[in-house]
């Protein structure tokens, strides 16, 4: 087989946009968590969330970013944590923060 396999690259986070009006956000938010040193896996298309649930799992992330309508409209995204499978909900401008916190106590 000549193409690489990308399963297992063991990604930091997956981040996902519910709908396309929200891809610049999505983008957006995978920025600031690279600019905090996290290996991010942008997904730009129309997925099920079950889909991106087993893409992050086939690829050993450890959370998966979802940006919804409800959430963006109180500046927040939801952050799974799939090692445990909590999740809960962050506000954007305090990503970094986020970031940093989950890089120390790993």
């Amino acid at each position: 087989n000549v193409l690489p396999s990308f399963e297992g690259s063991g990604y930091d986070s997956v981040v996902f946009a519910m709908s396309d009006d929200l891809y610049g956000v999505a983008v957006e938010v995978a920025s600031k968590l690279r600019a905090e040193g996290q290996t991010v896996d942008l997904i730009l298309e129309k997925k099920k969330t079950k889909w991106v649930f087993k893409h992050a799992s086939r690829n050993e992330a450890k959370y998966c970013v979802i940006v919804a309508g409800n959430e963006y409209e109180n500046g927040e995204v939801s952050i799974k944590d799939l090692s445990i499978g909590e999740q809960k909900a962050v506000k954007i401008d305090a990503l970094g923060d986020w970031a940093k916190d989950v890089a120390e106590s790993s």
